[in-house]
């Protein structure tokens, strides 16, 4: 039996892939959680054997989850998914310790092969990225994406700024000092040669680091909370 653990932040996403896996025969979700942190602490070796893990995450982004899942439970399978990207960041993702990553854009079928594949250590990447990789490679690699140039923990605090977190709410979550976030924040300014948090929303959207979709479902949660 495969039993998965799901960490992604878009509820929709949580129904659509619940349906997906609790359908498929020897496959059931035993955890799900909408940040990074809550699906550390509730990482059970007794329950999951696979961690399902969003690119984007609401505390975080997908690539440091993944490699902090991996610190916990070295022997735990990883199959990352987000958007269909020329980017790095499928990449990324298997190099922190994923061992299959998949499309939204993927049909059914593609989602189960990655499960059934990464749960016996087999790799795997949907028809769309794998295609989307190579012409990334032709393309001249890493060099024509521009957060390639981030760090690990710049990546993970544009993924927050992205997602209009406040750099008191980054700073309490990373466990920083809001002047250490604004480093960060100016750093990675520099080096994608922008100016502000919306020109680095519109490079992450040109890029496939988020969807639309995506941000106009947390900018909608947002407004609700205020009403």
């Amino acid at each position: 039996m495969i039993r998965v653990q799901l960490i992604a932040g878009q509820r929709l996403v949580h129904i659509a892939l619940k349906a997906l896996i609790e359908q498929a025969p020897g496959m059931d979700l035993v955890a799900h959680a909408f940040t990074a942190q809550e699906g550390l602490e509730q990482l059970d070796p007794s329950r999951a054997t696979m961690a399902l893990v969003a690119l984007s995450l609401k505390d975080a982004d997908g690539v440091e989850t993944i490699r902090r899942l991996q610190r916990q439970r070295p022997q735990l399978a990883i199959v990352g998914f987000g958007e269909p990207s020329r980017g790095p960041f499928p990449h990324h993702m298997l190099d922190a310790g994923a061992t299959a990553y998949v499309s939204l854009q993927a049909e059914e079928q593609e989602w189960i092969a990655a499960l059934r594949r990464a749960q016996v250590g087999q790799r795997f990447l949907s028809a769309d990225v794998a295609r989307n990789l190579a012409f990334h490679s032709l393309e001249g690699g890493d060099h024509r994406n521009p957060f390639a140039l981030l760090s690990g923990r710049e990546l993970q605090v544009a993924h927050m700024v992205i997602r209009c977190q406040r750099v008191s709410v980054i700073a309490r979550t990373l466990s920083l000092s809001p002047k250490t976030v604004n480093s960060y924040r100016y750093r990675i300014f520099e080096k994608l040669a922008i100016e502000s948090d919306v020109q680095l929303t519109l490079l992450a959207l040109e890029h496939g680091l988020v969807s639309r979709a995506s941000l106009k479902t947390e900018v909608e949660v947002k407004a609700e909370a205020f009403v």
